[in-house]
């Protein structure tokens, strides 16, 4: 037998199905919403006021998590694909509601002070999107890091290599709870801006029935909408 053979059957055997591979395909997955459009629920109503739900749901879920998971670190190997899969989640959320936002935004074809609102708010959830997409991609390494800092290699050299290092864990622990500060900050804002928007008395005059005060909700979308 061989030297090569020999080193060759030391090493652990790489297990594709190991929670770090699974996470990583799911978030790979979870851009399959980003090009989705749906633009109006039942009755002709736009899509974005139910859509929002979610991931001012999960996202404060998360990032508190995950910065309580950095702290208690027994919880993190306990809990962290739980939280992984729910980041996961929110991410593919937050592209429904953007492109539904977007669809609500040119239906209503707003002008002056509330359509300069209503374009920071889409500007913040765009920025909003690209932290939460770093702060989920760094969820899942360091989730890995944790286990193969841990002792428990997955078998895949330039990973474990990679990953192995206590200091790399740590430097990333540090980074999680960065980018979950800045998310949750941005989740703030983005809210507090199509908050604004949503409350102007021009919006609402403009458009009544959609809100609070009205009789009925406007089609926006079809036939009798402003759009095709």
């Amino acid at each position: 037998m061989s030297t090569e053979t020999i080193a060759t059957a030391g090493r652990p055997r790489v297990d594709w199905r190991r929670a770090e591979f699974v996470l990583t395909a799911l978030a790979f997955l979870g851009f399959i919403t980003v090009p989705i459009r749906i633009t109006t629920i039942y009755s002709g109503l736009p899509a974005h006021p139910l859509f929002v739900h979610v991931p001012v749901v999960l996202i404060p879920t998360t990032v508190i998590a995950a910065i309580v998971f950095m702290v208690k670190r027994d919880w993190f190997a306990r809990y962290g694909i739980a939280l992984a899969v729910v980041s996961i989640v929110a991410m593919s959320s937050i592209f429904l509601t953007m492109q539904a936002g977007a669809a609500l935004r040119a239906a209503l074809g707003l002008q002056g002070p509330a359509a300069k609102l209503i374009s920071e708010h889409a500007q913040a959830a765009h920025i909003l999107a690209y932290i939460y997409v770093v702060f989920t991609a760094t969820l899942i390494v360091t989730f890995a890091a944790s286990r193969i800092s841990g002792g428990m290699p997955t078998g895949l050299q330039i990973v474990d290599r990679l990953l192995s290092p206590k200091s790399l864990f740590a430097a990333l622990r540090v980074a999680l709870v960065l980018l979950a500060v800045g998310a949750g900050y941005m989740t703030f804002r983005t809210g507090d801006l199509g908050a604004k928007a949503v409350w102007m008395g021009r919006l609402q005059a403009s458009h009544q029935g959609f809100f609070p005060g009205g009789t009925r909700a406007p089609r926006l979308f079809g036939p009798q909408g402003g759009t095709p």
